[in-house]
């Protein structure tokens, strides 16, 4: 029986590519994401790879009851915004950023670890960022919303101690996805690919902890 991965943000990104290694060692895969044609177009691109789509906005509670709670072997925590600004500046990017990188994950937790850790097995990962490690100036809206949610981690972590439900915070650094559109990357600037890689191992070896790439 294969085993089934659920992820977040699943159609773009870290999220999509995570899909694609996952697939590609025969897992389940229950994709989340908020837009339609999005996750037709994967199942399309997936072929006759198994895979199972959810439309569901995780900024609303809708969107976090359209997720079903199963016993999933891992849930992968991804889906999150960004676009470069400071927290005084006159749009509240905070406000908009932490509904969905830091309320969402919140709620959907809640939702679905508790099978998790009846069955005694599992795994939990989450997508947080270098960023908390020496908060770029000209993205403290953002980084604000990681820090929430590497603190919200930590209470994961330590309530799942001893359960058998692995926790996992792979944290990396800037990576080429769509945020990155319409402006000149770095030449060091991480692939989707490369993340989806270490989500894999972490995974496949049982690694808990704060893993950076």
């Amino acid at each position: 029986m294969s085993k089934h991965i659920l992820i977040t943000g699943a159609t773009k990104g870290i999220g999509r590519a995570c899909a694609k290694r996952f697939a590609h060692a025969d897992w389940a895969i229950t994709a989340v994401a908020r837009t339609e044609a999005d996750l037709q177009a994967m199942k399309e691109d997936f072929g006759d790879k198994k895979i199972s789509t959810v439309v569901a906005d995780l900024a609303t509670c809708e969107g976090i009851e359209a997720v079903q709670a199963l016993s999933y072997d891992v849930v992968l925590l991804n889906a999150a915004t960004f676009e470069p600004g400071y927290l005084l500046a006159t749009e509240d990017l905070y406000e908009r950023f932490w509904q969905l990188n830091v309320r969402a994950n919140h709620r959907l937790t809640r939702r679905l670890l508790p099978a998790l850790r009846k069955q005694g097995a599992g795994h939990l990962v989450v997508i947080g960022s270098r960023g908390t490690d020496f908060q770029p100036a000209h993205m403290t809206a953002y980084v604000a919303t990681k820090y929430a949610l590497r603190g919200l981690f930590l209470g994961w972590e330590s309530e799942l101690l001893n359960s058998g439900v692995v926790a996992t915070l792979v944290a990396p650094g800037a990576t080429l996805t769509a945020s990155w559109d319409g402006e000149v990357p770095p030449v060091d600037i991480l692939t989707p690919e490369t993340v989806a890689e270490v989500v894999w191992e972490v995974v496949r070896d049982g690694i808990g902890g704060r893993v950076t790439v």
